[in-house]
């Protein structure tokens, strides 16, 4: 893999460096707090990485593309990466990469006072978040192309974030779209509801929760049939439409 081992000090002390530059160069992300980001500000991240982190490993080494995504339809993980399962076969300059960052988690941060965790360190900040998820990111990239193949669950992938910016873990503690939809309205997956449709009250249970409400009402003439057998029909609610049944 990458022939290169920080100790914590000596991360602690890169990372506030590249902070520093990143306010610098990023139009929008001068200070840990930010509540606004662009795509070319991760393009920035990954230049300081190699830079800081890295000592040019990509630039040396990577002649493919990375494309990086702010992504709303991110609303489990923090962040992915893809790329095509034949890399083995793929030459160095046609390699692609699609990293993404999911948007939901980092709007999310401050809505729900309690600490957050990337890889068993506590972010303190949104900036902090970010930069923890995208080394994660980095290092499937890294394992990508040295391995043709990448998990974080293996020992290669564990071994190498821990060298390089000491996380110890592998799963994210952070906010979650489902945690900030049940503070604010008690709602949570599976939770029985009732609202008004067309006039008439329609009863049923969450499925899910992203911008909207995936409930779930029994109905004999529905298209969606459980393992059991029953029928329901689906609909899209709005959060504030719903209250919780028994």
């Amino acid at each position: 893999m990458i022939n290169i081992k920080y100790d914590i000090k000596t991360i602690d002390e890169k990372r506030s460096i590249l902070k520093s530059f990143l306010f610098n160069k990023s139009e929008n992300i001068k200070s840990e707090k930010f509540n606004k980001i662009s795509e070319k500000d991760l393009h920035i991240l990954f230049d300081l990485y190699d830079e800081i982190f890295l000592n040019y490993w990509f630039k040396q080494n990577f002649k493919g593309k990375i494309r990086f995504i702010l992504s709303k339809q991110l609303t489990r993980a923090a962040g992915n990466t893809r790329t095509k399962k034949n890399i083995a076969q793929i030459r160095n300059e046609d390699i692609e990469f699609e990293v993404k960052i999911s948007l939901n988690h980092l709007s999310n941060f401050d809505k729900i006072e309690r600490s957050k965790y990337v890889g068993g360190i506590e972010a303190g900040s949104i900036l902090e978040s970010l930069m923890l998820v995208f080394e994660h990111e980095l290092c499937h990239v890294i394992e990508f192309l040295v391995l043709k193949k990448s998990s974080c669950r293996k020992r290669p992938y564990k071994d190498l974030i821990f060298n390089l910016f000491g996380q110890t873990e592998t799963t994210h503690k952070l906010v979650s779209s489902n945690e900030v939809n049940a503070h604010e309205y008690g709602l949570k997956p599976g939770d029985n509801v009732r609202f008004k449709y067309n006039g008439k009250f329609i009863d049923g249970f969450i499925q899910r929760i992203n911008k909207k409400a995936t409930v779930m009402s029994p109905d004999i003439h529905g298209n969606y049939m459980d393992k059991s057998g029953k029928k329901y029909k689906k609909f899209y609610v709005s959060l504030e439409s719903l209250t919780k049944s028994n």
